[in-house]
C-alpha cells in the first residue's frame, strides 16, 4: 500500500455530487482517487485483481493499488496512455459529433438490442472500431462486481499518433459491490440484495447485458476465490465469492 502527500496543485478534478465529493490527483504518471463514499479504494483493487485470473490480457484492464493520499483512503493507477495518444469517452465523441449526450440518444430506443446497435454502429463510424468485444468484456466484469456506474463516460477509446484508434482498458470500478447503494440491507441475503442493484448505461440489468453479449472471458474461479479470501475485507469477501461462483 502506498502513502503520499499531494498538494492542491496536483488536483485534476474535484467532483461534487449528492454522494459526496471525490478529489482526483495526477502526479508522476499516476492517477489518484480519494474515497468519497467509503470503500472505493478496496473495490477498485479487488475488481482489477480478479481480472488477473481471467483470460484478458494485462493491457485490457487497469490495475489499481490501495493506499492513502494526504492521510485519506485512496487508490491509484498508472496512466494507460502513451505520450502521443489521446483518450476519448464514448460520450465525448458523441457530443462532439451530434451535440447531444449519448445516453439521451439511446433513450430514444426502447429495446436493449436497438440501444446497443446504435452505440456499436456510432463507434464504428466515428473510430473504425468494432467495440463489441470491448463491451462484452466490460459488462462481464461489471456483472461480477455489480458495477452501478458504467455510464458512457466510463467507456472509452484511445486515438493513437497515426490517427487510428484502440479501445481503452477497463477502468473506474469504484461504484460496485454495493458501494453507494443505500437500498442494500444487511439483514437480507446476498441474492436478495443483488436485486436492488441498478445497471448503466442502457437501463437494463447486468444479467440482460451478459445474455445479450455472452460471457466475455474465462476466469480461473479457484485461484480468484483463493485470492479474494486472502485480500478482501469482510465487507466484500462473501459477495465476490458468491458472484465468482455464479460467473
Amino acid at each position: 500500500m502506498f502513502k503520499i502527500n499531494l498538494p492542491e496543485k496536483y488536483i485534476m478534478d474535484e467532483t461534487s455530487t449528492s454522494d459526496g465529493t471525490q478529489i482526483k490527483y495526477y502526479k508522476d504518471d499516476y492517477f489518484y482517487k480519494i474515497n468519497s463514499m467509503g470503500g472505493e479504494d478496496e473495490a477498485e483493487y479487488l475488481a482489477s485483481g480478479i481480472l488477473k485470473f481471467s483470460s484478458l490480457d494485462i493491457n485490457e484492464y487497469v490495475l489499481y493499488e490501495r493506499g492513502q493520499v494526504n492521510s485519506s483512503n485512496a487508490c491509484r493507477s498508472k496512466n494507460f496512455l502513451k505520450p502521443t495518444e489521446d483518450f476519448f469517452t464514448f460520450n465525448h465523441l458523441h457530443k462532439n459529433m451530434s451535440r447531444v449526450p449519448m445516453f439521451e440518444k439511446t433513450f430514444e430506443y426502447k429495446t436493449l438490442s436497438k440501444k446497443i446497435e446504435y452505440v456499436v454502429n456510432f463507434m464504428k463510424n466515428a473510430t473504425g472500431l468494432d467495440v463489441t468485444d470491448y463491451l462484452r468484456n466490460t459488462f462481464s466484469t461489471d456483472s461480477i462486481i455489480l458495477n452501478e456506474d458504467r455510464h458512457f463516460n466510463n467507456l472509452g477509446v484511445i486515438m493513437k499518433e497515426d490517427g487510428t484508434y484502440r479501445t481503452a482498458p477497463i477502468f473506474d470500478n469504484g461504484r460496485s459491490m454495493f458501494i453507494g447503494n443505500f437500498s442494500i440491507k444487511d439483514n437480507l441475503p446476498i441474492s436478495e440484495n443483488i436485486k436492488r442493484v441498478s445497471c448503466k448505461p442502457f437501463g437494463f440489468g447486468h444479467k440482460k447485458l451478459v445474455e445479450y453479449f455472452g460471457k466475455g472471458f474465462e476466469l480461473d474461479k479457484d485461484k480468484a476465490i483463493k485470492w479474494i479470501e486472502k485480500e478482501a475485507s469482510d465487507r466484500f469477501r462473501d459477495l465476490l465469492v458468491y458472484q465468482i461462483e455464479r460467473y
